[in-house]
């Protein structure tokens, strides 16, 4: 029971994450009945997009943890204490594989956002 309560964050996280990454570019998402809040959101600027996307990157290793978590509390809860592995490394490989594909979408939202610094205050010198 825990462990299906567990899966709740964990995919919240992921929906958020693919919904995000998916109207980060482009203004036609911005007029879409259903996605138009979170491109409207996304796009107001690239510190906000760097933000958002750094969030749920750091999010998914807890809330990893948390299906773990709720595994072992489902087992004992039946009286079987885990006694392998097997939990642990497949936790970890799904967080591996998530941090695989989240980590350079949020590297890149990183590196706009410091271009426009860049860019903002290039213009603020020549402009004095």
């Amino acid at each position: 029971m825990y462990f299906e309560l567990t899966l709740i964050p964990f995919f919240i996280v992921l929906v958020l994450f693919l919904i995000f990454f998916i109207v980060a570019e482009g203004s036609h998402w911005q007029k879409h009945r259903v996605l138009g809040p979170f491109a409207r959101f996304i796009q107001a600027s690239p510190f906000r997009s760097f933000v958002t996307f750094f969030i749920l990157t750091i999010a998914s290793i807890p809330v990893s943890l948390l299906v773990l978590t709720g595994f072992w509390i489902d087992a004992i809860n039946i009286g079987k204490v885990p006694s392998n592995q097997t939990p642990i490394v497949n936790t970890l490989l799904v967080m591996m594989l998530l941090l695989a594909a989240m980590i350079p979408v949020m590297w890149s939202h990183f590196r706009a956002w410091r271009q426009a610094v860049r860019a903002m205050a290039e213009v603020r010198v020549r402009s004095v």
